[in-house]
């Protein structure tokens, strides 16, 4: 029997592998993967520019050689022009840096660059007639940077025809899609001007554009007034529409002779093989009559937002800057188009300075108490800080962000996992600016903002530097500042567990964090012999728990409601059976939310025919429920949502719950817009996939959707207008007794606050019906925005 090996280094290989008596030599060679011209092409070229180490001038010769020496190669060639498109519309950053991978590669092989340039011209048409602008103002770009390379007016001859459709719009009523094409002229001029091609006559052509396009960068749409982000006094540029701003930067450019500083300009080390190159003619274009397959909802003027203007310290462009729409519309697109990417997003926005000018950018991580120091007579602007800027401007976008929320979450977390010491700072800053601004902030953005605060601690060890807020604990419960912290935390706890989170939280806050709210689960009242019909509760819950047929529930339930009408208790009898059961049904799926759901599955029957009896039936159930978890209040909306999508509810109980029943200084609560906000987005989106079987229930037609959705908004606007007015009315007892219980200044100030949440809410919504078509400019006009 031969020898075994017994462990240690070096061990052979199994003999349990076909083994052959002479493979003496017991080491495994891997063989080196061989990589085709077309693989390395393709490397090379989706790296340019990534390394401030390598020059960009040997990149792109190494590149162009590649390509033009293999150039009848034909699954090279294909792959490489199919590249090429891809990185136009993926990778806007580079689109530069590639052109003049086209256009050195024109200067060798003209045949080459040709088929390039044809297959964009192809792309141009085909974008244009799909309505998709995005996609037509990337390959403009590129064919503006690449204006060098045709004839005459080349690029601007397009842009020309594109004004005039543009001016037409404007006169038919069509002004969001003039603006989107407006958009798309301006923004294309710096790369055009900074283009290898004569400077004195496209300087000429741009101020005629921009002549003409003053009149279109003014909107006149009332819906401005409410996208703006901000409230009251501060910079006056935050809420302005970024077109009209990008027409004052591009005036301000031209009156200097067109410096863009920021742009690169990669072609300037070839500038002498380049000017005796072929050139082309451009194409015709042919532009849509009506561009119908335009989502006119989807082209709301843009507004401008940013978090870090107001510092002392510029450490981004000011609005008068060219730069600062050079930066944000990279930004925007690359985080609007590589949604499928987070990790490529997150390390394209760290490494932002690689894509402009050199020396436009402090260096990196730089203290933001050292910047003017580490600066001297150079730009103070922090890569890191135009990057995070940009990320908030989409985060808290209205009237929606392009992605879902948790989307722009994820690239600033995949930005401090790559780059913590820069990026952190950073965060720091913009958070403190927002909580400086939150009586001032649009509650929408506000709510966000809790949800991405909340969540972004979650990912850090819930780290932060709580004790510079403590001062706020004494503020009233609805002022903003209290409000906020009071909502994080509770989210905290949402997404972690009460202890865990009491431990991150200095000692002044225990308060928020009673001991109530640490239990697992929480309080059955029928437990409680001071609770009325506790005998009957406990007995409903044990046959729910035995899974006991609804006959013998019923029996119970049947005699509360006896009882309480021969005692002739306060309120409508059948309202103690109601919420006995319900609240037997919370109890009993406390553990978890598949407990729950699993419970609601099982009684799903009974409590359809609860909800069937009155409107105010419906509105218990959201009642026992939120009363039940009373401390824990987001889970508590969460099974109203889950039985609203059971039809177990309708819309409008969970809305009037939250309007009236809930008190209105509940709007300052974070779960309450939760669940306002929700139900709404259901009503006014019917083909939610969530939301059919609500409409299965209680809407037979579109039609009919459509007018409860009507009705929903009045309701909706109706009472917040009250509430804004200071005319609503406090049903909650425990409330009103806190009121009374305060002094004459404090109920002034809770007034005050209140009539404050009900004018944001009021704006908040109009806004979402006003977007959604449900109301028009004369019903805003009517509501006192």
């Amino acid at each position: 029997m031969g020898d075994y090996y017994r462990g240690g280094r070096g061990a052979p290989r199994s003999r349990n592998k076909r083994y052959r008596e002479d493979d003496f030599d017991e080491r495994e060679y891997r063989r080196q993967p061989h990589e085709s011209l077309l693989a390395r092409l393709q490397r090379e070229l989706l790296a340019i520019a990534e390394s401030p180490l390598a020059r960009i001038e040997d990149v792109i010769k190494t590149i162009t050689k590649l390509f033009t020496s293999n150039y009848e190669n034909e699954e090279l060639r294909t792959g490489f022009r199919t590249l090429i498109q891809q990185m136009i519309i993926e990778q806007p950053f580079k689109i530069p840096f590639v052109a003049v991978v086209i256009l050195v590669s024109n200067s060798g092989l003209p045949e080459a660059a040709e088929e390039i340039l044809k297959d964009t011209y192809q792309s141009a048409q085909r974008y244009l007639d799909e309505g998709n602008f995005t996609s037509l103002k990337l390959v403009l770009r590129f064919l503006g940077c690449c204006q060098g390379l045709h004839t005459d007016d080349g690029v601007f001859k397009f842009l020309f025809e594109l004004l005039i459709k543009a001016e037409a719009l404007k006169l038919a009523g069509n002004e969001n899609i003039a603006v989107g094409l407006t958009s798309i002229i301006m923004i294309t001029l710096p790369y055009i001007i900074a283009s290898s091609a004569d400077n004195e006559s496209q300087r000429e052509m741009a101020a005629k554009i921009l002549g003409r396009t003053a009149a279109l960068s003014q909107i006149s749409d009332s819906l401005q007034y409410l996208l703006r982000p901000f409230s009251g006094e501060g910079d006056v540029s935050i809420g302005e529409p970024a077109i009209k701003l990008l027409q004052q930067q591009l005036e301000n450019e031209a009156a200097r002779e067109w410096p863009l500083s920021a742009l690169p300009r990669p072609w300037e080390a070839f500038k002498s093989e380049l000017d005796a190159a072929r050139k082309y003619t451009f194409p015709d274009l042919a532009i849509p009559a009506q561009f119908e397959n335009v989502d006119e909802s989807s082209l709301v003027p843009e507004v401008f937002f940013s978090v870090f203007t107001h510092q002392s310290t510029e450490t981004v462009p000011s609005t008068n800057d060219i730069a600062c729409s050079l930066f944000r519309d990279a930004i925007d697109d690359t985080l609007n188009i590589l949604d499928f990417n987070r990790i490529a997003v997150a390390r394209f926005l760290v490494d932002i300075d690689c894509y402009f000018a050199a020396d436009v950018f402090i260096k990196r991580a730089t203290p933001y108490d050292r910047v003017k120091e580490v600066a001297g007579e150079r730009s103070t602007w922090k890569p890191e800080d135009v990057a995070v800027d940009a990320v908030f401007s989409q985060l808290l976008r209205l009237p929606n962000p392009k992605h879902k929320l948790i989307y722009y979450h994820s690239i600033f977390t995949e930005m401090c996992k790559i780059a913590a010491a820069a990026v952190a700072p950073s965060l720091g800053r913009a958070i403190r600016y927002m909580y400086s601004n939150v009586e001032n902030m649009d509650v929408e953005l506000t709510n966000r903002f809790i949800d991405w605060f909340s969540h972004h601690l979650s990912n850090f060890g819930f780290t932060w530097k709580w004790g510079e807020w403590e001062s706020n604990l004494a503020l009233t419960e609805v002022h903003p500042r209290k409000a906020f912290i009071l909502g994080a935390v509770e989210k905290e706890i949402r997404l972690s567990f009460p202890s865990r989170i009491k431990g991150t939280l200095p000692d002044a806050y225990s308060v928020l964090i009673p001991e109530a709210k640490e239990k697992d689960i929480p309080f059955f009242k029928y437990d409680s012999d001071d609770t009325a019909f506790s005998t009957e509760g406990k007995e409903v819950f044990s046959l729910l728990k035995d899974k006991k047929p609804d006959t013998d529930i019923d029996a119970v339930l049947e005699s509360v409601t006896r009882t309480a009408t021969e005692q002739n208790l306060r309120g409508d009898p059948g309202s103690y059976a109601r919420d006995m059961y319900i609240t037997s049904i919370c109890y009993l799926g406390a553990k978890s939310l598949s407990h729950v759901l699993s419970c609601i599955e099982r009684c799903k029957e009974k409590l359809l025919s609860i909800g069937q009896e009155s409107p105010e039936a419906r509105r218990q159930i959201v009642r026992s429920v939120m009363d039940y978890w009373v401390d824990q209040p987001g889970v508590g909306a969460n099974v109203v949502d889950k039985l609203l999508n059971y039809s177990v509810l309708t819309p409008s109980s969970v809305v009037e719950w939250a309007l009236f029943d809930a008190g209105y200084a509940a709007l300052s609560q974070n779960h309450i817009w939760e669940m306002v906000s929700t139900t709404v987005n259901k009503v006014n989106n019917p083909e939610d996939e969530e939301y059919s079987a609500v409409l299965a229930a209680y809407e037979a037609t579109l039609d009919s959707a459509k007018v409860e959705q009507k009705q929903i908004a009045e309701l909706v606007l109706s009472a917040l207008r009250k509430i804004a007015d200071g005319q609503g009315n406090v049903d909650n007892e425990a409330e009103d007794e806190a009121f009374i219980n305060m002094d004459d200044s404090q109920q002034n100030e809770y007034k005050s606050w209140m009539g404050w949440w009900g004018r944001q809410w009021l704006k908040a919504f109009t806004r979402r019906y006003r977007i959604e078509g449900v109301i028009n400019e004369d019903d805003v006009r009517s509501l006192r925005i």
